[in-house]
């Protein structure tokens, strides 16, 4: 009630000013999972509303970013959330931002360990990279020619909660209680010292970015007789980078991650991979053919590393397409399927998404997900579809 009753002050405060920019969607989706996982349902449904609020002022902007979602059967599905609301004063050459906000890091396409931010948001979908808890945060850009500069600090950590026991996508144990232990006060700060440019002379594009405070990576342990995260101080470099060479996108992705948390090994990770475009392959379709490599080492094995956290990325091959037909409805179709080159896991999905009447969309999605037998996931295959009306 305090979340409803918050959100429509702030609706009313921005419905009431001139020069309001809007957008947003209203939709329903629905799942079908075929599993043999005792005790979890084999559907799930759900309502879901997002809403983009743009506000101008004299010298920036207010933004607001809100969803919610009413789940038919999953009580923990039925929430309100706030993941922008900031604004951002802007000078001559620079900008401040001040409030609540969503960053989005990396540039591969199925998975970006650089992208280090925002805590993944897991009653939304834990395996949706993009459905993030916005962070409060304090952010300084200056911009260059063909460069920036951010200084940004991050201040608390949010809970990750969990969408019901009877949901396959909740594949904690029963005893998960998700108020977080940190391993120093809640409220220091995570600081993120990011330049990012684009060559002149080339299509190529870059960030590297310097992390002090709390991975976005935690760990599980035992306090009493519940389990609960626990955030741990890194110093983290990491790094991102695409270039276009004629029809290839060519990608890359580097961290480091020096741990302060003696039962945390230090780890690394890198990705390199390329998305190669064949135009008017059918009519005016194009097709893209993507093939990425991720990897995740661990500098001590005696520590908790890759396996203890559940990272699905840990020597993995990604092939995948891209099909975009190029009509006036949009539609596309991506596809895929992930090879774990350790332990012979097994990801295999397709989505395809269009529009009907120019304001209304369809998607449809289909995953198969084979793991190890020691794995905390278990094999399923699924099926989504998706229709949302947008304004």
């Amino acid at each position: 009630m305090k979340n409803i009753i918050s959100l429509s002050s702030l609706l009313c405060t921005f419905l009431f000013a001139d020069g309001l920019e809007y957008k947003g969607n209203i939709g329903f989706e629905s799942s079908y999972i075929d599993h043999d996982i005792a005790g979890k349902r084999d559907s799930q449904h759900a309502l879901r509303l997002e809403l983009e609020l743009k506000q101008k002022t004299a010298n920036g902007q207010m933004v607001l970013n809100a969803e919610s979602i009413v789940d038919k059967d999953d009580k923990n599905r039925r929430y309100i959330d706030v993941n922008d609301l900031y604004y951002k004063h802007e000078f001559e050459n620079s900008d401040l931002l001040v409030g609540r906000s969503t960053r989005f890091w990396g540039a591969m396409e199925f998975y970006n360990h650089t992208d280090a931010f925002n805590t993944k948001d897991w009653r939304d979908n834990p395996f949706d990279y993009d459905a993030k808890i916005g962070a409060n945060n304090i952010a300084y850009t200056h911009y260059f020619d063909n460069s920036d500069l951010a200084l940004i600090a991050k201040v608390g950590q949010e809970r990750q909660r969990v969408q019901g026991t009877e949901s396959v996508n909740n594949f904690l144990p029963s005893n998960y209680d998700d108020k977080l232990q940190t391993q120093k006060s809640k409220n220091r700060a995570t600081v993120y010292l990011k330049y990012a440019g684009s060559a002149e002379e080339t299509q190529f594009d870059y960030a590297v970015i310097y992390q002090n405070g709390y991975d976005e990576q935690r760990y599980l342990a035992p306090l009493g007789t519940s389990l609960h995260q626990n955030a741990y101080l890194v110093d983290k470099v990491m790094g991102y980078a695409t270039l276009v060479s004629g029809e290839t996108i060519y990608k890359t992705e580097l961290a480091y991650t020096k741990s302060d948390e003696l039962k945390v090994s230090d780890y690394a990770q890198y990705s390199a991979g390329l998305e190669h475009t064949f135009y008017g392959v059918w009519g005016k379709s194009d097709l893209g053919v993507l093939a990425e490599y991720y990897k995740y080492d661990d500098s001590d094995s005696s520590k908790l590393g890759a396996k203890d956290f559940g990272n699905l990325f840990q020597d993995d091959l990604m092939l995948g397409f891209r099909l975009t037909v190029n009509d006036s409805a949009d539609s596309d179709v991506l596809g895929g399927i992930s090879l774990d080159q350790d332990n012979h896991e097994k990801l295999v999905f397709v989505e395809y998404n269009t529009r009907l009447l120019e304001k209304y969309k369809v998607g449809v999605s289909y995953q198969h997900l084979e793991p190890k037998s020691s794995s905390v996931f278990k094999e399923l295959d699924s099926v989504q579809f998706e229709l949302g009306y947008y304004f």
